[in-house]
């Protein structure tokens, strides 16, 4: 898309200031009534272009007729509900490899055919022929984008709430109030049908999720976020607002499986819905049995996130095509996904820090062949059993982990590696004066030799198959990088609590694609200012 480099506005030559607008001028730490008077919308005009085309084909769509929601098409072989549960079942990216991990929608730029982009700005809409006029594009975001950042989550039905109980927030926006002698204005607060209809739009075309890496982008470009070397990833979950049902199925290699669904519906209105041609679809897509630590389940959505380990600030984020999936499958598909929208980064990125689940060698050699990054993870045993046999005199066993614990019970401090015999280096732990426990021990004369006052202790790497010796996971450095990751626990809390909500009032992957996407967006224009 082609603007002008400069966008000349006519200044009024009245402007009216209320006094409720001069106390909020004088309010620091009110962030949302800054924000909005300040908000960069020339940034923002390809995606109004955008949203206009794309309100002016829903016009054209609803004008011929209802909108349908599925064709229906006899071509489609009968199914029952059962039959159709357990289809959707096998289709889901747990149980089938091809089917994508995150969600990416096929959405491409609109052909703007109706829309001039020099012709539209705040409080400008592009002309009509007939009919009423739209509503600004701008004042509807920056609704939205208020919300947000008063710790409210961005939907329709807050937007309403909030622009009808508080002038003072319509008025920044660029709404004005409904007056019966006036007639309608296309500047007049909107009703919740229409909020609705904005976030439908914008939605369905990924317009939310453009406004936030644009903003990204540019952030990134200014310095606002500084672009460092290493990168933290890992998921979370929103509960789902939908119910689940068991379903069992015979997997591609004759296994029966047995997982929790959302269930099935049609979007159709058929009276015979049984016999009716529309297929049968999943009433909540995306949604599944998320398992956390201690073994509790959630019916949820999952996202998995990005950021940089030394600011607390999100990157990306993006929703999983199925929330059973396991953690670590996530991260392949989702650098990938950064590095394409972010070309730069992929040559300052060398390290990524992630939790246990991605503690895996293959995952670990992937990421480094296709990106040439370094995947520290913390250790996670998945069953590995404690050693136990041919171990150094006094050792009773080695953890799963890989620490060694002596007869007495003290667990042994790593030191390093001696690379000459290929072989990791314990030391017996000391007391909180500095003298070592060995001397005050009981196991002593059995496990120290003649003179010795602490007891060290040397393993092969072979022994230790799972501990890299090049950055030990024992060793204090490695300790010190992941105690970077906490960084994108704190980003979790600040996405669901405080700039929205984490219950949803949707269904579906694309509308929980649009929540993560307007948290983005709403992060990003804070820090940046506007």
């Amino acid at each position: 898309m082609i603007l002008p480099a400069q966008i000349a506005v006519q200044v009024p030559l009245i402007h009216l200031v209320e006094s409720d607008d001069r106390y909020l001028e004088e309010q620091d730490e009110i962030l949302w009534f800054h924000e909005l008077r300040d908000y960069d919308w020339v940034a923002a005009l390809p995606v109004a272009c955008q949203y206009y085309e794309a309100l002016w084909q829903f016009n054209q769509a609803q004008a011929g007729g209802r909108i349908p929601r599925v064709v229906p098409s006899r071509a489609l072989p009968f199914e029952t509900q059962e039959e159709a549960d357990r289809r959707l079942l096998l289709e889901r990216a747990t149980l089938c490899p091809s089917a994508p991990v995150l969600a990416e929608p096929l959405a491409s730029e609109l052909d703007l055919l109706h829309v001039d982009p020099a012709s539209i700005r705040p409080g400008v809409v592009p002309p009509r022929l007939a009919g009423r006029q739209p509503k600004c594009f701008f004042a509807m975001a920056k609704a939205f984008l208020g919300v947000m950042l008063r710790g409210r989550k961005g939907e329709p039905e807050e937007v309403h709430q909030e622009l009808a109980g508080n002038p003072a927030f319509a008025r920044t926006c660029g709404f004005t109030l409904p007056d019966r002698e006036l007639g309608y204005r296309q500047s007049d607060l909107p009703g919740l049908r229409k909020l609705q209809q904005f976030d439908q739009i914008m939605s369905a075309h990924e317009l939310w999720g453009q406004l936030g890496l644009d903003k990204v982008a540019r952030n990134l470009k200014e310095g606002r976020v500084r672009a460092e070397n290493t990168l933290v990833h890992d998921t979370t979950h929103y509960p789902a607002w939908s119910t689940r049902t068991a379903v069992e199925a015979v997997d591609e290699a004759g296994k029966a499986v047995r997982k929790s669904q959302a269930k099935s519906t049609k979007p159709c209105r058929c009276r015979e819905r049984e016999t009716c041609p529309h297929p049968w679809i999943s009433a909540d897509p995306g949604a599944g049995t998320v398992v956390k630590t201690g073994g509790k389940m959630h019916w949820a959505h999952k996202a998995s996130t990005l950021s940089f380990a030394g600011q607390e600030v999100l990157l990306d984020a993006v929703a999983l095509t199925d929330a059973a999936c396991h953690d670590s499958r996530s991260l392949v598909p989702h650098l990938a996904r950064v590095f394409q929208r972010h070309p730069e980064l992929a040559k300052i990125v060398t390290r990524v820090l992630d939790d246990g689940a991605a503690d895996d060698a293959g995952l670990k050699a992937s990421v480094c062949e296709e990106f040439q990054v370094q995947l520290l993870a913390s250790q996670n045993p998945r069953g590995r059993k404690a050693l136990r046999d041919d171990l150094p005199r006094g050792i009773d066993h080695v953890t799963p982990t890989g620490t060694p614990i002596c007869l007495a019970g003290y667990p042994f401090d790593f030191q390093g590696c001696r690379w000459d015999t290929e072989r990791f280096l314990f030391r017996a732990p000391t007391e909180p004066d500095g003298t070592p426990v060995c001397q005050a021990c009981s196991r002593r004369e059995a496990c120290c030799r003649k003179g010795c006052t602490h007891r060290h202790v040397s393993l092969p790497f072979e022994r230790l198959h799972w501990i890299d010796p090049y950055l030990p996971q024992l060793s204090r450095r490695f300790q010190k990088l992941m105690a970077r990751r906490t960084v994108i626990e704190r980003l979790h809390k600040l996405m669901k609590y405080d700039f929205g909500d984490e219950r949803l009032s949707k269904r579906g992957t694309v509308a929980f694609q649009a929540r993560l996407d307007k948290t983005l967006w709403a992060m990003h224009v804070a820090l940046a200012g506007g």
